[in-house]
């Protein structure tokens, strides 16, 4: 069993970069927009992949609660608005799940694709952490693990590395997966105005 977990802070401290362009409601408007963008894709993979799995929202938000229940997938509460701890407890309750594989994906990714999921996945299987980093190389876009995992999650400043040193710390075996649709996150004006440019196309100006 799989089990996906895509953490969303509280919408309105979400995508706080975006505030010189966007206003908060714009900025809540989108956010929820790339959150049922992961989920769909999350879906997309676990049925063409034929897996059983769970699509966890992990948020102290209500409004993705309800999201949850909208698009009948689970919600656990971020009881302490930390992202490693909410992770952590994530993790527990997946293995009470008795579920064998766990991928956090971060849910501002808006050309995440199906088979980049599967192909995470499929990585697990020469592996015990699989990576998926951000343009720069340095966050962290995507994770597997397979669980039990004694792997500490050090989502934050310069992510990639401090997961890739703890796993190799730990004597673990770890592989990247690069592909642009995973690594484009959007978290700043211009990668905004690339999606809107690739969203609408000739509808927009872009220059």
């Amino acid at each position: 069993m799989i089990g996906i977990a895509i953490p969303v802070k509280r919408l309105p401290l979400a995508k706080s970069r975006l505030a010189g362009v966007l206003d908060p409601a714009s900025r809540q408007r989108l956010v929820l927009r790339l959150v049922r963008h992961v989920i769909s894709t999350a879906q997309q993979a676990i049925t063409r992949r034929n897996l059983t799995g769970h699509i966890w929202l992990v948020s102290a938000d209500d409004t993705v609660a309800a999201m949850a229940a909208t698009y009948n997938v689970q919600w656990l509460r971020d009881r302490h608005e930390e992202l490693n701890l909410a992770l952590n407890e994530a993790r527990t309750q997946l293995e009470r799940y008795g579920t064998h594989t766990m991928i956090v994906l971060a849910g501002d990714l808006p050309f995440l694709t199906a088979t980049d999921i599967i192909t995470i996945y499929d990585a697990l299987a020469e592996a015990d952490l699989v990576l998926a980093p951000d343009q720069e190389r340095s966050g962290t876009n995507a994770l597997a693990i397979r669980l039990p995992s004694p792997i500490p999650f050090q989502f934050g400043l310069n992510s990639a590395a401090r997961h890739l040193n703890a796993a190799t710390n730990l004597g673990l075996r770890t592989c990247l997966v690069e592909t642009p649709s995973l690594a484009f996150d959007l978290d700043d004006s211009e990668r905004l105005r690339q999606f809107c440019c690739a969203l609408y196309d000739d509808r927009l100006r872009c220059r």
